[in-house]
Order: C-alpha cells, then sequence, then structure tokens
C-alpha cells in the first residue's frame, strides 16, 4: 500500500506539475482577453507570466 505522502506527491504531479491541457487552457487566457486600457493589460500579462513561470 503506498504511503499518505507518495499518494500526495503523485497527485501533485498529476495536477499540477505534469497536466498538459491545463497549461495548454491557461495559455489560451491572453489570446482570448480582450483589454480596454494599459492598466488592465498589463496586468493580464503580469499574470500570465507568474501563471507561466
Amino acid at each position: 500500500m503506498i504511503s499518505r505522502d507518495e499518494f500526495r506527491q503523485i497527485m501533485d504531479n498529476g495536477v499540477w506539475h505534469q497536466n498538459s491541457s491545463l497549461i495548454q487552457i491557461l495559455g489560451l487566457c491572453p489570446l482570448l482577453a480582450v483589454t480596454t486600457t494599459l492598466v488592465n493589460g498589463v496586468m493580464l500579462s503580469l499574470a500570465t507570466i507568474i501563471v507561466m513561470a
């Protein structure tokens, strides 16, 4: 039987680190977003950089 720590590590890897569909969906956010002001555009770009880093 697998331990709780091993299970947590497997789930973290599967959901956050090795989930290619999540990365592709997050990559579409700036493509689909429409900003009307410079401030919104800068904040969107910063959020994208943080998420994709």
